[in-house]
């Protein structure tokens, strides 16, 4: 499992929230592990004078050893993103080419995507394939997309097909075509019978103002108390 923030804000990234997420990252106290040490990356869209730009940036690193000063000096009339921080379930998927989010273009748009938790291989149609199961499911989505053009439609569908193959499916992916602008959807989903053998809480995500989060930042902020709709998506 990984720690996951997905936002939409005005002027800047709330430093509190950042701050939270990077203590998530060094120390948790929910997962098994205690820290999610195997890189960590975000997508940034940022609006100034009416123009979207972008931001994409990946490393090995753990997000608390690494330099987070272009990330804390974007600032602009709106803002909206994903970070995330990976704790690897694969030796030998580790390294840049597996930090999230993960990007692909399908249609017209172009899809970030990260997600926490773990899906079996069989769930999916070339299960040797030395990717991620989540970049598997990224690449679900998109065939999805590249046929319909619909990302929302396609998102569900991915989603809804492979919940009896995960332990968690938390996941947000960011769209964004020329006509539509920038869109975060978050998917929140995990198998409570697993979670039972384990800290439930480690596997759930709440919300607190425009800020989606796993429940290690709730633990650091001390103040978002609602929930996601389990089993759900919702849109940013």
């Amino acid at each position: 499992m990984c720690r996951l923030l997905a936002f939409r804000d005005r002027e800047k990234i709330n430093g509190e929230v950042l701050k939270a997420f990077v203590n998530s990252a060094r120390y948790d106290p929910f997962s098994p592990y205690k820290s999610h040490p195997d890189g960590w990356g975000f997508i940034i869209f940022v609006k100034k004078s009416g123009i979207w730009r972008s931001l994409y940036y990946r490393s090995p690193e753990p997000i608390f050893q690494d330099d987070l000063s272009t990330l804390t000096s974007i600032k602009g009339e709106e803002i909206l993103g994903i970070i995330h921080a990976r704790k690897a379930g694969k030796k030998f998927l580790q390294g840049l080419t597996h930090a999230h989010p993960y990007h692909i273009r399908a249609g017209v748009y172009d899809l970030y995507f990260a997600h926490n938790g773990s899906i079996s291989r069989n769930a999916f149609e070339n299960p040797s394939l030395p990717y991620t199961d989540s970049y598997m499911f990224l690449l679900k989505i998109a065939e999805g997309v590249s046929k319909t053009n619909d990302v929302k439609e396609s998102f569900r569908f991915a989603f809804n097909s492979l919940k009896e193959y995960s332990a968690s499916l938390n996941s947000a992916l960011l769209s964004y075509s020329e006509g539509e602008g920038p869109i975060i959807q978050i998917g929140y989903y995990y198998n409570k019978k697993e979670a039972l053998d384990s800290s439930e809480e480690y596997f759930k995500l709440y919300i607190w103002r425009n800020y989606v989060f796993s429940s290690t930042i709730k633990y650091y902020l001390g103040n978002a108390d609602n929930e996601l709709v389990y089993e759900d998506i919702m849109y940013l």
